[in-house]
């Protein structure tokens, strides 16, 4: 599988935390990927605070609950934070089910052997469980993309988010005199993707807008048309509209903001783990049939597979959180430094097959105010001192508990952690869980027929490959759908 470089230096250097200083002048980076250092990190949101220019690329037109700063943080987070209950996981539950369904449909019409690069498929899946469960807006999976948008906009809103997304970094690194002089002077390539750019944010500006007026209009009526599936935009409305509370206060661009951030958080890492976990069960089909035995229990021929999912669901939830220890969407969090501090640091001799690594001493590092700190999540899910010698291998019983041993939950952060950890976690896990046993209840998931007959290694080196991008992005997500019958 295609690892970082970095996670060698840890081993080589046989410490869990080191220091670099990458150009004469800069200033320094300290690379935690030791358990207690990072608990410590994300405990002290003070001390630690996210640099707010790293996120300027996803403000859309102000700020956000991702890219705020301190005080501004709990602004955004006491807005959105009750739409995340159980009503919306519910929802996402039965929304994920209805989308897989409806691909079902799709996929059926074409024949009962299909084999497909997943990415486009999960990223449509997603995308609409999130409009729904969040927004309220309700598309199905036949929707035509290229179907002639309404009155007043030249794209759709699901073409114009998805050309958003795919140009969030163009847009981050050209400058804005490029948009104006490339409208006069042609330049190949960077000016047709300027101008694509330029009117995909724009009209998904527009389609966000009538969003947040339909939400004001029912909110100022006191209507509830889009039930718990709007709970989210009328949270961001309301603080738009709230005169009385200054804490709960949002402008119209941070609302515009959050929208954005909330759609592209919450359906593109949901996305690629989802990518990367169908391929790890292609991969490994024993672990797919337990994942499908566990489904099955719940789900015989006879029953409604629209009911909410009440089963013991140990082995879907355990191959979800070992890729996401494999894979982490975000690899790496970096926090500025605003004051003077120590963190722990372990020293340790590395391990082989035949013998565990061994912790061999503690150091304390000072921290000095204007560094940097990066929590190296993926170090911190390949360090063998929590995990193992057998890191790099996809062994999710690892995350299941017995009576002689429980999985260190102090050493997995998918989702970050401490106060600032990622809101919509548990959305995002139903939503993994209701589409993997979807997926898994009625189709067999195999390696392509063109890998099939290659050396294991050189399989999963193809199928796991990744680029890094706003998150750790599967490049090869080929699987082969095999309806069962």
């Amino acid at each position: 599988m295609q690892l970082n470089p970095i996670h060698v230096v840890y081993k080589k250097f046989r410490v869990t935390s080191f220091a670099s200083v990458d150009l004469p002048g800069a200033r320094t980076t300290f690379w935690i990927a030791d358990a207690e250092a990072i608990k410590r990190v994300t405990s002290d949101r003070y001390t630690f605070q996210k640099d707010a220019v790293e996120y300027e690329m996803i403000n859309f037109c102000g700020g956000s609950l991702l890219s705020a700063k301190e005080s501004d943080w709990k602004r955004h987070r006491s807005v959105a934070m009750s739409a995340f209950n159980e009503a919306n996981v519910a929802l996402v539950w039965s929304e994920a089910l209805r989308v897989m369904n409806e691909w079902f449909e799709q996929l059926d019409a074409t024949g009962h052997d299909i084999t497909t690069d997943l990415l486009p498929h999960i990223t449509q899946a997603t995308l609409l469980v999130i409009a729904t469960a969040n927004f309220g807006k309700r598309v199905s999976w036949t929707a035509d993309p290229t179907a002639k948008p309404p009155p007043g906009f030249k794209l759709t809103f699901r073409t114009a988010f998805m050309d958003a997304v795919h140009n969030v970094v163009f847009r981050a690194i050209v400058p804005g005199w490029f948009y104006q002089f490339s409208s006069l002077i042609k330049v190949p390539y960077l000016s047709s993707r300027a101008l694509r750019s330029q009117l995909a944010y724009a009209d998904l500006r527009t389609h966000m807008l009538d969003l947040v007026a339909s939400a004001r209009a029912e909110t100022t009526g006191g209507e509830c048309s889009g039930g718990s599936g709007r709970a989210l935009l009328r949270n961001l409305v309301e603080a738009n509209m709230n005169q009385d509370e200054a804490s709960r206060k949002l402008t119209e661009g941070e609302i515009l903001s959050n929208i954005f951030v909330f759609l592209l958080a919450g359906h593109e890492t949901t996305t690629h783990t989802l990518c990367f976990a169908f391929v790890l069960l292609a991969l490994y089909p024993d672990w797919q049939k337990k994942v499908y035995e566990e489904v099955i229990r719940v789900w015989p021929a006879d029953v409604p597979v629209t009911q909410l999912m009440t089963f013991t669901k140990e082995c879907t939830l355990a191959c979800i959180r070992e890729t996401l220890r494999l894979l982490p969407s975000a690899p790496r969090l970096p926090k500025d430094v605003h004051t003077n501090t120590l963190l722990p640091g372990t020293h340790f001799t590395p391990g082989s097959k035949d013998s565990p690594s061994v912790e061999t001493g503690k150091f304390t590092m000072a921290i000095p105010a204007g560094s940097v700190i990066v929590m190296d999540i993926w170090a911190l899910h390949m360090n063998t001192l929590y995990w193992g010698e057998d890191v790099a291998e996809f062994k999710p019983e690892r995350f299941l508990d017995t009576a002689s041993y429980q999985w260190p939950r102090h050493a997995f952060l998918p989702f970050s952690g401490g106060a600032r950890s990622c809101i919509g976690q548990r959305f995002a896990v139903a939503e993994m869980i209701g589409v993997i046993a979807s997926v898994v209840r009625w189709y067999e998931i195999r390696v392509p027929d063109d890998l099939a007959k290659m050396p294991f290694e050189e399989q999963k080196e193809s199928l796991l490959k990744w680029t890094s991008g706003i998150t750790l992005t599967p490049v090869n997500a080929r699987v082969k759908l095999c309806r069962r019958v």
